[in-house]
């Protein structure tokens, strides 16, 4: 009889730990729940904030993009006149050294030159241009 009753004990113990585990695995299982919906939460309130900031910032971004991108073309171009303004004085200043050395093929050749030179340098201005357009 005494191991009919330590197999009682035994099974009663048993149930009891049974109820002990099932009582901690729900507890658990609520824990982990709540916790889950705060996070649910809390990354929905967080997107709720961010979201509206990011999109200021990238609405930002491009307004000064676009800022930066017309106020590089207008210095590209004042840059391009610069360059062909100086390239035409060189020219003409060259003609002028030619008709002050009073030799004809030198006045005619400089002549020349500069306006071949200043051909394909009016050329390349249009084709900046309109790439800058």
């Amino acid at each position: 009889m005494a191991t009919a009753t330590k197999a009682g004990q035994n099974g009663a113990a048993t149930d009891a730990a049974v109820a002990q585990v099932a009582e901690v695995s729900e507890t658990v299982v609520t824990a982990i729940t709540k916790a889950t919906a705060v996070a649910n939460d809390l990354v929905a309130k967080t997107s709720d904030v961010i979201t509206p900031a990011v999109q200021s910032a990238s609405d930002k971004a491009k307004e000064l993009s676009e800022a930066y991108t017309v106020d590089l073309k207008k210095v590209t171009i004042e840059g391009v006149d610069a360059f062909y303004k100086a390239v035409k004085q060189c020219l003409d200043f060259t003609v002028e050294l030619a008709d002050w050395v009073k030799v004809d093929w030198v006045s005619e050749l400089s002549r020349s030159n500069a306006k071949i030179i200043g051909d394909l340098v009016a050329g390349s201005e249009g084709a900046v241009r309109d790439l800058l357009k």
